[in-house]
């Protein structure tokens, strides 16, 4: 049964998003400002678990369009890479 962890968006002082991801069972969190360093937090917290987990997303009510717009642009472009690498994984 896979681990449930949480990610959270919401927006700091400079009205940048950013996400909090949290390992309940592992009491682990991280503050994640891009991307690339939620991936990397991601497979190091996940690894503890055989990599067996599902994330439960949630945003800030205050997170404004814009970011949720910026997000989930960045969020698209990763998923195609990981399709990509799926996809030649299995060749």
């Amino acid at each position: 049964m896979p681990i449930m962890f949480t990610s959270h968006v919401e927006q700091d002082e400079k009205e940048n998003w950013y996400i909090q991801l949290t390992d309940p069972i592992g009491h682990k969190s991280a503050t994640c400002k891009s991307l690339d360093e939620y991936k990397i937090k991601l497979e190091e917290f996940s690894s503890d678990y055989g990599f067996d987990i599902e994330v439960v997303w949630s945003k800030s009510k205050d997170l404004s369009l814009e970011n949720i717009e910026d997000l989930n642009k960045k969020m698209a472009l990763l998923q195609e890479e990981y399709e990509t690498e799926i996809a030649e994984l299995n060749r």
